[in-house]
């Protein structure tokens, strides 16, 4: 009998698998690099090795930003013009699609995320960004405008050239690395620019697969360049390297903060998005049918491994022990296991460091005074890395468990009276990502969105990217949006032209 709580690699596709099977290489100035050094694929569900990748570093990196840059200028990308822009970029949209079945079953397979998830919001949501895209390069256009120069000077004409920033550095994470890819690459190539990816040493697989897909698309050769490896030699090369005009990163604050360090210090652009300890306001006129499961799935989607996840859940006093009691009963009833399973909604963590991490976190919140760990649906301990959804509460607010990113599947729920000190509650936070409102009182929607701290406030749903509306956050969780045209101005380089008639 096959244990549910572990990938049977003999369903997956053909195509599938042979990408597990592939020999370690890089994707440099469009050809496939083979390397001598390299790190495992491991299978989240059950700890154990599937396959390798390759270890690049600085070599790479300086192979891959010299392709990038020589691409950048070449007449096979820099004259196409707009209209082909399009119409390689709704290739790859094409391409993706047609793939979509293995690209998600490699991206259960490397990052443990459930089938589900993998195709549609991550696959096929990727799929959207490039087509969302894709109509871009015939909209970038710059300003005219009529000058008033100096007396006697003569008639003057001013206007504005939009030109592409340059070879722009990705840096992706592991949590969901194929649509984090687009986030980056769609803009950026409907912008005109080329691009060196770095994915997160843990999930790179999907990240070579989009390469091949570009190479299918007819993307002329340097455009797209794929380096894996570790973050202090690939990624870190990266950013340091002088040949990259731009560098787009999602991940952890304190890598973050030392990315806009280097980047500050070379004057060089950057588009952060960083960690997020998201509050949820749940007012009790909100329909707590809706507002249960809807704040459940924020936090126990793709095992809590989501940047904007309503970690911090803030309840109405009178209603705050039925919520806590739905939501316990919520997290016992939901379907864990190996995420290749069509029924399984949450599946393991990414690596034994992150589990590792999220059970410390559980253990010292629950050794805390005054507080309670509410464990949901059981979880199969040996081998894999599961972690049973679990709900804090009694936590003091300037708690370890309230204050840090935990990144898993892990909820502190707390209770408030009034709505000014629900607000001040959840402003009172280093990070500022997102936020949630449960509330049928769109008066106080409107004060309560308008009053939170962050990049992107939810109104009694669970939220999604919209690829038209950007991404991004405040204080600790960054600067710069991804997604929507703003993503694209960052891509972007504006020169102002005076013209004397």
């Amino acid at each position: 009998m096959s244990n549910p709580f572990r990938h049977d690699l003999s369903t997956l596709a053909p195509a599938a698998r042979a990408w597990l099977a592939r020999k370690p290489a890089h994707y440099i100035d469009g050809a496939w690099q083979a390397s001598s050094s390299t790190l495992p694929v491991i299978d989240p569900s059950s700890g154990e090795q599937v396959g390798e990748i390759a270890a690049g570093g600085a070599n790479e990196v300086d192979a891959a930003v010299a392709a990038a840059n020589a691409a950048l200028k070449s007449p096979e990308w820099a004259a196409i013009g707009p209209f082909a822009r399009e119409r390689l970029i709704m290739r790859l949209v094409q391409l993706i699609e047609e793939n979509a079945a293995v690209l998600a079953q490699i991206e259960t397979v490397d990052n443990g995320m459930p089938s589900w998830f993998a195709f549609g919001p991550t696959i096929m949501g990727s799929a959207d960004v490039y087509r969302y895209y894709a109509g871009w390069p015939t909209k970038i256009a710059g300003e005219t405008m009529v000058v008033e120069g100096p007396p006697g000077a003569g008639d003057f004409r001013g206007f504005t050239q939009r030109s592409p920033v340059g070879v722009v550095g990705a840096i992706v994470p592991w949590n969901v690395p194929f649509l984090m890819a687009a986030w980056k690459l769609a803009p950026a190539l409907a912008a005109g620019c080329t691009v060196v990816l770095k994915p997160a040493e843990d999930t790179s697989l999907s990240a070579l697969m989009l390469a091949s897909l570009v190479e299918q698309a007819g993307f002329p050769k340097g455009v797209f360049n794929v380096v894996t490896g570790r973050g202090p030699e690939a990624g870190e090369a990266l950013v340091n390297h002088p040949g990259v005009a731009k560098i787009s990163f999602t991940g952890s604050t304190a890598t973050g903060r030392r990315i806009g360090e280097i980047a500050g210090r070379n004057l060089k652009k950057h588009t952060l998005e960083l960690g997020g300890k998201s509050p949820v306001l749940l007012f009790d006129d909100a329909r707590l049918d809706d507002a249960v499961p809807g704040a459940a799935s924020s936090i126990f989607m793709n095992a809590g491994q989501i940047c904007v996840a309503g970690s911090r859940l803030y309840v109405q006093g009178g209603i705050y022990d039925e919520v806590v009691e739905r939501l316990h009963a919520h997290a016992a009833s939901l379907s864990l296991g190996a995420g290749l399973s069509p029924d399984v909604f949450m599946g393991p963590l990414v690596s034994a460091a992150q589990k590792a991490r999220v059970t410390g976190f559980l253990e010292r919140a629950g050794a805390a005074a005054g507080c309670e760990v509410l464990r949901g649906a059981p979880v199969d301990e040996d081998g894999g890395y599961f972690v049973s959804p679990a709900i804090v509460t009694g936590a003091a607010h300037d708690a370890e468990i309230s204050r840090s990113e935990v990144f898993g599947p892990v909820l502190s729920v707390y209770r408030f009276d009034d709505e000014d000190e629900a607000l001040a509650l959840a402003n009172d936070s280093d990070y500022g990502l997102a936020a949630t409102i449960w509330s049928g009182d769109i008066s106080r929607v409107m004060r309560v969105s308008e009053a939170l701290e962050c990049g992107k406030v939810l109104v009694n749903n669970g939220g999604f990217p919209y690829p038209g509306l950007p991404e991004g956050g405040r204080k600790s969780s960054g600067h710069g949006k991804d997604l929507g045209r703003e993503a694209l101005d960052s891509c972007l380089q504006t020169k102002t032209v005076l013209i004397r008639m």
